[in-house]
C-alpha cells in the first residue's frame, strides 16, 4: 500500500514556476492567503496592547490602575463576546461564502478600535473591546478556511501554518506604540494610549487591501454546484489560466469526489460531532487544540507579562517594554522559520517536542521565581528572563504555526466551518477563563501558579501522543479523511488509499455515463436515418 499510493500533488505537472515569487498567479495566490492571515493580527496587537498599557502612567491614571479582577475583565471582554460571534460566522460563511464574513469581521474590528480610541470612561472602553472581540472571532473562523481552500497545493502547508504567526506582527507594533519614553517626549497625556489603541486597525485595514480582489473559495463554489466557476478559479490561481493543467484537473476531481461523497449527509449539524466515532475524534482534537493555544501557560507571559516581570524584580517601565518588544520580535522570527519547515519535520514531532520543552522551561522559571521571592538574590529574578524567551521558543515550535492549520485540515468540507467555529469557541473559553484566573492567581500565589501549567502541559503530551495523527504532505481532501480510517495508528495510509479509490470509482462512473450518452447518440442517429428513408 505504501508504494501503490505514493503519488502526491508534487509529482503532477503544473503550469507554474517552482519559485512562487517568479510566477504571476502564485504571487496573487500568496497575496490573498497572506492577507487573510493578517486576520490574526488584532489578537497579537491586543496581547501587547493590554500588557503595554499597564506600563503607561496616563492610562493607569485614566482608568484608576486596574489590577487583578478588573484587569481580568478588561482582557476577557475580548473573548467572551466572540462566543456568539463564532456561530454567526459559521452561518454566514455557509450561506454566503468565505469572503463576506472576513469583510464583516474586519470592519467591526476597525469600528471597535476607533471607539476604543475615543473612550471617555471604562464602560466605553469595555464596549469597544466587545465589538473588536465579535469582529475578530468572525474573521478568525473564516480566514483559515479560505487559506486551506484557496491556496495552491504546493503552498497550502506554509501559508496555512504562517497564519497565526501574524499575531506577533501585531505584538511588535503594539510594543512600539505603548513605549512610554516615546509618548512622554512626542505626545504626552492621554493621546499616547489613545494612539496606541487606534493603531489596532492597521491589521484589518491591510486585510481589506490585500483581499479586495480575492476570489471565492472553489470548494464552496463546488458545494453550490457552480463547477465551471470553481475550475476557472483553480486554473487562474493554480496554473496561470490553463484549464487543462494536470494539477488543476487532479485538484478539481479530488474536490468534487470528496464533496460528492459527503452529499449523502448534506445537512449537517453540530450534533454530528457526537453521533459518529470519527467526528468524536475530530471533536477531541478541535477542543484540545483550540483551548491549548492559551491553556498551556502562554497566557501568563503574553497578556500579563508586566505582572510577571514585577514578580521577578523587573519594575522599570522602560525595561519591561523593551523585554516585551524583544520577545515579540523573537517570537515572530522563530515561529515564521518553523512554519516554513513544518512539512519536513511533521506535525506530531513538533507538537510533542513543544510539550516537553514547555514543561522543562516552566519548571526552571518556577524555581528561579521562587528563589527570588524567598529573598535569595535579585540575580535569580533576572535569570528567569532568558528562560521566558526559551519557553516561548518551544511554544512556537507547535502552538503558533500548527493549531489553525491542523484543526482545519482534519475536517471534511461539510463540517469545516462548524468545526472551526468550535475550535475558536474553545479558544475563546480558554482565553476568557485564563484572563479571569491568571491575574488573581498570580497576585495570590505568585510562582506556585506555574506548577498548575506544568501539570497541564504534561497531560497535553499524552493527549497529543494518543489522539493527534500525522497529516504532513497530504492533500486537504486526504487529510480530512484521516479520522475515518484509523486516526493515529494507520489512518494516514488508509485515507490516501480511500481517496484514491473514490477518485477511481468516480472516473469509472463518468466513463460508464459517457458510454451511455454515446450509445443514445448512435441510436438517435439511426432512428433519424430510418425516418428520412
Amino acid at each position: 500500500m505504501r508504494n501503490e499510493f505514493k503519488q502526491t500533488f508534487g509529482d503532477i505537472p503544473n503550469n507554474t514556476n517552482k519559485s512562487w515569487w517568479k510566477d504571476p498567479c502564485l504571487r496573487a495566490n500568496v497575496r490573498h492567503c497572506a492577507g487573510a492571515g493578517l486576520c490574526s493580527y488584532y489578537l497579537g496587537y491586543d496581547q501587547g496592547l493590554l500588557g503595554g498599557l499597564q506600563s503607561l502612567p496616563a492610562w493607569n491614571a485614566f482608568f484608576n490602575t486596574p489590577a487583578s479582577l478588573r484587569l481580568g475583565v478588561f482582557a476577557a471582554t475580548l473573548f467572551l463576546p466572540g462566543i456568539p460571534g463564532v456561530f454567526l460566522a459559521e452561518a454566514i460563511t455557509t450561506r454566503f461564502g468565505r469572503r463576506v464574513p472576513i469583510w464583516i469581521g474586519c470592519i467591526l474590528v476597525i469600528v471597535g478600535s476607533i471607539i476604543m480610541t475615543c473612550s471617555q470612561n471604562e464602560g466605553m472602553f469595555l464596549a469597544s473591546r466587545v465589538i473588536v472581540g465579535i469582529g475578530g472571532a468572525i474573521a478568525k473562523v473564516c480566514a483559515p478556511l479560505v487559506v486551506q481552500e484557496l491556496a495552491h497545493p504546493r503552498l497550502r502547508s506554509p501559508l496555512s501554518t504562517l497564519y497565526y504567526t501574524y499575531i506577533f506582527a501585531g505584538s511588535i507594533l503594539s510594543g512600539v506604540f505603548t513605549c512610554e519614553p516615546i509618548w512622554l517626549v512626542y505626545m504626552p497625556g492621554n493621546w499616547g494610549w489613545r494612539v496606541a489603541c487606534l493603531t489596532q486597525l492597521v491589521g484589518p485595514l491591510n486585510v481589506l487591501v490585500f483581499i479586495f480582489d480575492m476570489p471565492e473559495s472553489p470548494r464552496w463554489l463546488v458545494k453550490q454546484g457552480r463547477l465551471d466557476e470553481a475550475k476557472e478559479i483553480m486554473a487562474k490561481y493554480h496554473a496561470n489560466g490553463d484549464m487543462d493543467d494536470p494539477l488543476v484537473n487532479w485538484e478539481f476531481d479530488e474536490t468534487i469526489t470528496a464533496i460528492e461523497s459527503e452529499n449523502n449527509t448534506a445537512k449537517t449539524s453540530y450534533l454530528d460531532f457526537i453521533r459518529h466515532k470519527a467526528n468524536r475524534r475530530r471533536l477531541v482534537v478541535l477542543i484540545s487544540c483550540g483551548a491549548g493555544t492559551n491553556m498551556n501557560g502562554v497566557g501568563i507571559v503574553s497578556w500579563f507579562l508586566t505582572p510577571v516581570l514585577r514578580s521577578i524584580g523587573i519594575t522599570q517601565p522602560v525595561r519591561q517594554l523593551s523585554l516585551q518588544l524583544g520577545l515579540s520580535i523573537w517570537n515572530l522570527l522563530f515561529s515564521y522559520t518553523v512554519a516554513l519547515h513544518v512539512d519536513k519535520v511533521g506535525r506530531r514531532p513538533l507538537f510533542l517536542s513543544s510539550q516537553v520543552g514547555m514543561v522543562i522551561m516552566f519548571a526552571i522559571v518556577c524555581a528561579l521565581s521562587a528563589a527570588f521571592q524567598m529573598g535569595k538574590g535579585s540575580n535569580n529574578g533576572v535569570a528567569a528572563v532568558p528562560f521566558l524567551y526559551l519557553y516561548y521558543g518551544v511554544y512556537n515550535l507547535a502552538w503558533v504555526p500548527l493549531p489553525y492549520a491542523y484543526a482545519s485540515e482534519v475536517l471534511p468540507y461539510n463540517l469545516r466551518a462548524k468545526g472551526m467555529a468550535l475550535f475558536i469557541l474553545a479558544q475563546n473559553f480558554g482565553n476568557a477563563f485564563n484572563q479571569f484566573a491568571n491575574p488573581v492567581a498570580l497576585a495570590a500565589i505568585t510562582w506556585k501558579y506555574y506548577l498548575v501549567y506544568i501539570g497541564v502541559d504534561t497531560l497535553y503530551f499524552f493527549l497529543i501522543y494518543f489522539c493527534y495523527p500525522e497529516t504532513s504532505k497530504m492533500g486537504v481532501e486526504e487529510a480530512a479523511l484521516i479520522f475515518d480510517y484509523g486516526g493515529v495508528k494507520d489512518g494516514r495510509e488508509k485515507a490516501i488509499a480511500a481517496m484514491h479509490s473514490l477518485r477511481e470509482a468516480r472516473e469509472r462512473a463518468n466513463r460508464e455515463e459517457q458510454k451511455v450518452d454515446d450509445g443514445q447518440g448512435k441510436e438517435g442517429a439511426v432512428s433519424e436515418m430510418i425516418e428520412r428513408v
